[in-house]
């Protein structure tokens, strides 16, 4: 039943989201915080509150996703990406917990690859 499993989804892995200002200037009270799995940062809704609405790659978002990585390394930390570019870039910077994209843009992404597959085939 749905209310059962939502029931223990919701025990088996807290995640906690960093996706403004006011939780980066609270970042050593949140990391305080006991019991959570992943401190996940949230890069669209970060870049908001940094006044650069959807630029995730913003030197104002990447410094503040830097600065949340260096100050908690003992924690396991998460991030959206939507490039494999941007996922590969924060794995080197030490996040563990990639979130790649969603449902619809993994769709989309399949589909433009097929059908510059099938105009490449086309043209041969």
């Amino acid at each position: 039943p749905r209310d059962e499993y939502f029931r223990k989804a919701n025990r088996s892995l807290v995640i906690l989201q960093i996706e403004g200002t006011q939780a980066i200037d609270e970042l050593d009270e949140i990391l305080r915080v006991e019991g959570f799995d992943i401190l996940f940062v949230g890069p669209y809704d970060l870049s908001q509150s940094l006044g650069v609405p959807g630029q995730v790659s913003h030197p104002s978002v990447i410094k503040a996703i830097e600065d949340i990585t260096g100050k908690a390394r003992a924690a396991v930390l998460g991030v959206f990406c939507d490039t494999p570019e941007s996922a590969a870039l924060w794995r080197k910077a030490g996040i563990q917990y990639i979130s790649y994209s969603v449902d619809v843009g993994i769709y989309m992404e399949a589909c433009i690859s097929i059908i510059h597959k099938l105009k490449h085939e086309n043209h041969e």
